[in-house]
């Protein structure tokens, strides 16, 4: 179960970087017509949207897994933000 929790960690975090790395190269991308077909680091804009997207929903379910595998300690957590 702990090598389980460290790989779906290890996930979270990967790709929470490659989330935040592909944010910032669609961010300062050209914008406009037929900008499509230029490539930033080896791949094309839409490529990077697609991955970007992707990734995205990949966190998600990662951090639901996350969130299950952790239910106890998350629920010990917030007992004891609560409590005072």
């Amino acid at each position: 179960m702990r090598r389980i929790r460290a790989i779906v960690t290890l996930t979270l975090l990967v790709s929470g970087v490659f989330q935040a790395i592909s944010g910032l190269i669609l961010y300062f991308a050209p914008r406009g017509r037929g900008i499509g077909d230029v490539f930033l680091y080896g791949f094309a804009k839409h490529v990077w949207k697609d991955l970007h997207f992707y990734v995205g929903i990949l966190i998600v379910a990662v951090a639901v897994l996350h969130l299950t595998l952790n239910w106890k300690m998350f629920k010990n957590e917030l007992k004891a933000l609560f409590r005072g």
